[in-house]
């Protein structure tokens, strides 16, 4: 068969079926509805549900709950629980805020920043070493601590939650700083190190801290939703715990 001929077989193939007993190819989806349930107890007042891709929208307009790019809002039904986010393009990841009258939950992605290969399980000096690293290097902010940790022997993903409750020279009298990131570690040998510039931010607040949402928390299980470009993901179906200190603010500031 000459070299024309199989150019043509070949460009003929890749056009729409639409021919007799053929069937047409289902087209790929550019923007999908998320679905999914969160149980929640029946005193909390849930006013709003929210999609967001953390590698794209503006973190300070997201925390303060402001309109920005890449945040979709949706509606919640609060007498089952169930939700539905509109107009979300696929190929990208999203983590779910859960706004009430009084605070917030919000999911976290707990991948770690690259694709590797599953070490060996975390051993107990492995955490040790992160916690320190996370709690006694000075920093700006005077209180510092994980609220979640996914590791191996080799690689970590940790939640840090970060305040400034003392007074800083740019700040109103009795304003605080309020951050959470997601930050990543790598082991070396025998010592952990945080790797650098590959941080995400997730939260950042600055002033009043009788104005700041509270409860303010951050969920594995709300967060990480995948879609993939043919529209496919893992939907949210979970019971939401209770606040905890543990998962970030939960009634007074710490010092």
């Amino acid at each position: 068969m000459a070299v024309r001929e199989v150019l043509a077989f070949v460009s003929a193939a890749l056009l729409p079926a639409t021919g007799a007993g053929m069937v047409a190819a289902a087209p790929i989806p550019s923007v999908i509805t998320l679905h999914g349930t969160i149980k929640c107890p029946a005193t909390m007042h849930v006013v709003a549900i929210e999609a967001v891709d953390r590698n794209r929208a503006n973190v300070l307009q997201v925390s303060r709950n402001h309109r920005t790019a890449w945040v979709f809002p949706g509606a919640f039904h609060r007498h089952n629980g169930a939700f539905s986010i509109p107009h979300v393009p696929v190929g990208h990841t999203y983590d779910l805020i859960l706004l009430t009258r009084h605070g917030r939950w919000e999911g976290v992605n707990m991948r770690y920043e690259r694709p590797v290969l599953p070490g060996p399980p975390a051993k107990p000096g492995d955490i040790r070493q992160i916690v320190r690293f996370i709690e006694k290097i000075p920093r700006f902010t005077n209180y510092n601590r994980p609220l979640w940790i996914a590791a191996d022997h080799n690689h970590a993903t940790v939640v840090v939650e970060q305040l400034r409750t003392q007074s800083f020279v740019t700040g109103h009298r009795g304003s605080i700083i309020f951050r959470v990131a997601v930050w990543y570690f790598q082991r070396y040998h025998a010592a952990w190190s945080k790797v650098s510039n590959m941080g995400k931010v997730m939260a950042r607040w600055r002033g009043n801290p009788e104005k700041i949402p509270n409860p303010w928390q951050f969920l594995p299980l709300l967060g990480g939703i995948r879609v993939h470009t043919n529209g496919q993901y893992h939907k949210v179906n979970i019971a939401l715990p209770p606040p905890s200190p543990h998962h970030g603010l939960d009634g007074p500031l710490p010092h």
